[in-house]
């Protein structure tokens, strides 16, 4: 987790903690496996976000930037 400081805002500069990871969803193509039905395969990359706010509230977000997005510019896309 990390401190961010993304804009202002009318109270005040806007700021949280984040943390980002690459992780891949299971959105991928349906494959039957053994006797459990059709299961989702791997999928393409994405940003896994956590925001922590200073209130003790978290939210997670999936973003499909590029790998190369900074934490500071996906704190201000969400």
């Amino acid at each position: 987790w990390k401190a961010v400081s993304w804009r202002s805002g009318t109270k005040g500069r806007l700021k949280a903690r984040f943390a980002a990871l690459r992780v891949r969803t299971a959105d991928g193509p349906p494959q039957r496996i053994w006797d459990k039905g059709q299961q989702h395969l791997p999928g393409d990359e994405a940003w896994l976000i956590g925001e922590q706010r200073a209130s003790g509230e978290k939210k997670y977000y999936l973003a499909n930037l590029p790998a190369s997005t900074d934490l500071r510019t996906l704190a201000a896309t969400i």
